[in-house]
């Protein structure tokens, strides 16, 4: 092949390392960048922790001009009494129970130990893996033991567990429940597609049996509970989520709280300051000037991220004013471009700003970015929407509820043209039930 030399001028955009980390900065929780600068304190001796200056207000006296604030604990930082919410103890696991039960049972050498086995394949829902099944039979594990062992620990409390799919762990409840239970077994075995679907004709003629029935046993399905053993499996430990701002309105006008109370207070140590001035040459110098750098240009960045964050959540705060005043139960529509215009900074730095923050205000704690959604209609957000469609739902007639179809016909009366797939994917995503669960009152949240 022929190799040819070529001269191209282009022009390439580098980042360079103190940049990233600045951006890294400004993307950071509270909480995280709370991590960062103790961690980064801990490799770098010329960071040393400083007490608040006289002109930061204390968490008492912010948190006394917020009637709404009243109760809620300080600093996550400055404690130090503990995490809060600890239970005294942990409930009993799953595994402690089952293996419980298998010790009355008394079961001979091999059926036990592979039953204990069995308890530890489990997962989350207690139930098996058929695929790990299958290893076990590939490994020399006789057929007929394994299935005595999947048939032991299915006689287990609670019902439902050692299933090997949705259909059985339901199938094992419902053997356990008085009275025929043949068209719900049936159901659970054949059909648990069709009844997701509602499609409870289909569902008839594909069991050859009534309608009337197969909705029936529909009701009874549904009185059971897909993941029994929900209580019983150690839950992962508890995220706290402390707030990166708070919006108040004190004497009548809306004001942004950026956090400062969880943020530890970082300073340049003189001593070291005074050591650097004095070493002119020499490695303990080149190192002293490295780490004074590098703890100046953290500290600036840190400045910088609680005026860009304080500077963005403002101008959030005017654009959705009548949601923060209560006068509106959703945020209006609003892009991160436009509040980047308004601010003439680039929309990269409104998305790294507010991306992963969380708020606080009268209304709730929200992550930032739930103030932001395209337009729907009539100058609705999509959550807009969704909260016009809430407030349908808690006033319809409960003896007869509105259908999909109903509510966005009563919404293109007042002018927000949405389609009914749109109404539904709304509906679902609040929580609420179809038309027909709604029917007197059932499932609909008041």
């Amino acid at each position: 092949m022929d190799q040819k030399q070529r001269l191209e001028l282009a022009q390439v955009l580098k980042l360079s390392p103190s940049l990233l980390q600045s951006m890294g900065i400004l993307q950071m929780t509270t909480l995280e960048l709370a991590d960062y600068l103790k961690d980064l304190a801990l490799e770098n001796p010329v960071m040393e922790e400083a007490p608040p200056g006289e002109e930061t207000l204390s968490w008492e006296a912010f948190a006394s001009r917020v009637p709404w604030l009243a109760g809620e604990s300080g600093p996550a930082g400055g404690a130090g009494q503990g995490e809060p919410g600890r239970r005294d103890r942990e409930p009993d696991s799953l595994e402690f129970l089952l293996e419980e039960q298998l010790d009355r049972l008394g079961l001979e050498g091999p059926l036990d130990a592979l039953c204990r086995y069995l308890v530890g394949l489990l997962d989350d829902r207690g139930r098996l893996d058929p695929e790990e099944l299958a290893d076990l039979a590939r490994a020399g594990v006789p057929e007929d033991l394994l299935e005595r062992g999947v048939e032991t620990l299915q006689a287990l409390e609670p019902a439902g567990v050692g299933a090997r799919s949705t259909g059985e762990c339901l199938a094992l409840q419902l053997r356990r429940r008085p009275g025929d239970h043949a068209v719900a077994l049936a159901i659970c075995q054949q059909g648990l597609d069709l009844l997701a679907r509602e499609q409870y004709g289909a569902l008839a003629k594909k069991l050859g049996v009534s309608q009337k029935a197969v909705q029936a046993a529909a009701r009874t399905i549904r009185g059971l509970d897909p993941n029994p053993v929900g209580d019983l499996v150690p839950q992962e430990p508890v995220g706290y989520l402390r707030p990166d701002a708070w919006v108040a309105e004190l004497d009548g006008r809306l004001q942004v709280f950026v956090n400062q109370w969880d943020l530890p207070r970082f300073a340049l140590s003189r001593d070291y300051l005074a050591l650097a001035q004095g070493e002119q040459t020499g490695e303990t110098a080149e190192y002293l000037r490295e780490k004074i750098q590098q703890a100046r240009w953290v500290l600036q960045c840190v400045h910088r991220r609680q005026e860009t964050l304080e500077r963005c959540l403002t101008a959030l705060v005017a654009a959705q004013e009548d949601f923060f005043r209560g006068r509106t139960a959703a945020p209006a529509p609003l892009l991160g471009r436009e509040l980047a215009e308004g601010l003439g900074v680039h929309p990269s730095t409104v998305s790294r700003t507010l991306g992963h923050k969380v708020l606080q205000c009268r209304q709730g704690v929200f992550p930032v970015r739930w103030f932001f959604g395209r337009a729907v209609g009539r100058g609705l957000s999509a959550r807009g929407a969704q909260a016009r469609i809430a407030q349908l739902v808690r006033e319809e007639d409960p003896a007869h509820p509105y259908s999909d179809q109903a509510l966005a016909d009563l919404l293109a009366g007042e002018g927000l043209s949405l389609a009914r797939r749109t109404v539904a994917k709304y509906r679902q995503a609040l929580g609420l039930p179809p038309a027909w669960r709604r029917k007197g009152g059932r499932g609909t949240p008041r």
